[in-house]
């Protein structure tokens, strides 16, 4: 955003890193890897990474992909909203979001494929989520 002259500094609006780039803004910046940690899923090392899949006994790996999307734009839509909204979310606002948002995706699934494997996914990512 520095280099598009929308914000002032190129340095993390969270962690004040002195350069925030794509990686930072999921994965590198202390909020972020708070928020992957509470996922119990390891923070990508690298955008290539992403599309990764971590291996997770009984989830399906193809729904992955899904799931790091919706990680990455919660991520991406919670440091937008302390820029332009000046709305500092908590990582347990964010984890909220994560939720809510792979919880509608999942409709984007085939109704005549495999529905469970993105319901499984949502019950592991709700499993982050304290009661509190």
């Amino acid at each position: 955003m520095f280099h598009k002259h929308i914000a002032q500094s190129a340095a993390c609006p969270r962690c004040q890193d002195l350069y925030e780039d794509a990686l930072h803004l999921i994965s590198n910046c202390s909020y972020a890897e708070q928020v992957w940690s509470s996922l119990g899923l390891p923070a990508p090392t690298s955008l290539a990474a992403l599309h990764q899949h971590p291996p997770i006994q009984g989830l399906n790996p193809n729904i992955w992909p899904s799931v790091a999307l919706t990680v990455s734009w919660k991520l991406r839509d919670s440091r937008n909203a302390l820029v332009f909204r000046k709305e500092d979310h908590s990582h347990r606002t964010t984890l909220r979001n994560i939720v809510a948002d792979f919880s509608l995706w999942i409709f984007r699934f085939k109704k005549n494929g495999d529905n469970i494997s993105p319901r499984q996914w949502l019950n592991f990512l709700s499993s982050a989520i304290p009661y509190s």
